[in-house]
């Protein structure tokens, strides 16, 4: 039987148990209405086509095979295997299935993160091993106000900018590594990259090559508290194409404030944020003048669209 590992807007997420064979995740279009699998296929192959191939710290799951829901002979082979209130054909993506962070460092955020009176719960949960951490670079959490109405889940953990710094995780390293996708989706693959999410998880295959001292060479992420990890790259259905000018620039800023807060925010007080940001900046325009060329009539947007996104943030502090 397949089993549910996650849920979004667009719809929800299956796989198989562990060991049954080939990590597929199967993505159904059951959701909200407005989101298209077939769009996220599509831009999906693009960035696959477009990034840089190899080992990377960074990774996107590969794209099997977009199926439609007429797609009987798919379709009257697999049914059976969803729980019955999931017996309806619709549009389906099959990808590769991201890996969950291990035992160790579920009981690591249990540990610290989750509500006292949960912890039990939360450790013999069977969703709560779906664990994926989303780093969130351009939040810090607020003071947390006690409540009577506790909730706690591991699926797609948002790991705050301060909760970054409490692991000792290597927030600039982070930075740097966004910096470079996002110049990629831009540049390369030509995509606005609206709602795309990043997670933090264990390399394909939970196989890990050492390190060198380059991000351009570096192949994992080291940590006491994460273990050896990436940064992988996913859910690519509200990406549109973005045309290299300025209006493409200007639908690019629109899209990274419409987005959850992964990227460092410009225009922050705290001395740490700032650094952050001229980490993210700097990383942004050196990795986009090597995509663009110096000389190439394009080579003007990456300063463009930082111009556009710091002056967005300063507006917004005025409101």
């Amino acid at each position: 039987m397949f089993r549910r590992i996650g849920q979004g807007f667009c719809g929800t997420v299956w796989a198989s148990p562990t060991g049954s064979g080939n990590a597929c995740a199967l993505k159904r279009e059951d959701g909200g209405p407005g989101r298209s699998l077939y769009n996220d296929y599509i831009m999906h192959q693009r960035v696959l086509k477009a990034l840089p191939t190899g080992q990377s710290v960074v990774c996107v799951p590969d794209c099997y095979q977009y199926v439609c829901a007429e797609d009987r002979t798919w379709w009257d082979e697999r049914i059976p295997r969803f729980p019955k209130d999931f017996q309806v054909p619709c549009n389906i993506l099959v990808t590769d299935r991201i890996t969950p962070l291990p035992e160790a460092v579920r009981d690591t955020i249990i540990n610290l993160y989750c509500p006292e009176s949960l912890r039990p719960s939360i450790r013999l949960s069977e969703p709560d091993q779906d664990c994926l951490i989303r780093p969130y670079l351009g939040r810090r959490r607020r003071l947390v106000r006690h409540s009577r109405y506790q909730a706690f889940s591991l699926r797609n953990y948002p790991l705050h900018l301060d909760q970054i710094e409490e692991l000792e995780l290597d927030r600039l390293l982070y930075a740097r590594i966004m910096a470079e996708t996002l110049a990629d989706l831009y540049w390369r693959a030509h995509i606005d990259a609206n709602d795309v999410e990043f997670v933090l998880a264990p390399p394909r295959g939970g196989h890990a090559i050492q390190p060198q001292e380059q991000l351009g060479h570096l192949t994992t992420i080291k940590s006491h508290i994460l273990g050896e990890h990436v940064v992988w790259v996913l859910d690519f259905d509200c990406c549109k194409h973005m045309p290299l000018d300025e209006i493409g620039v200007e639908q690019a800023m629109r899209a990274f404030y419409k987005n959850d807060p992964f990227y460092p925010r410009p225009g922050r007080d705290n001395i740490k944020d700032q650094i952050l940001w001229n980490e993210f900046k700097d990383r942004f325009l050196e990795a986009s003048g090597a995509i663009l060329g110096q000389g190439s009539p394009e080579a003007r947007l990456p300063a463009l669209w930082i111009e556009l996104v710091e002056h967005r943030a300063d507006t917004n502090q005025l409101r």
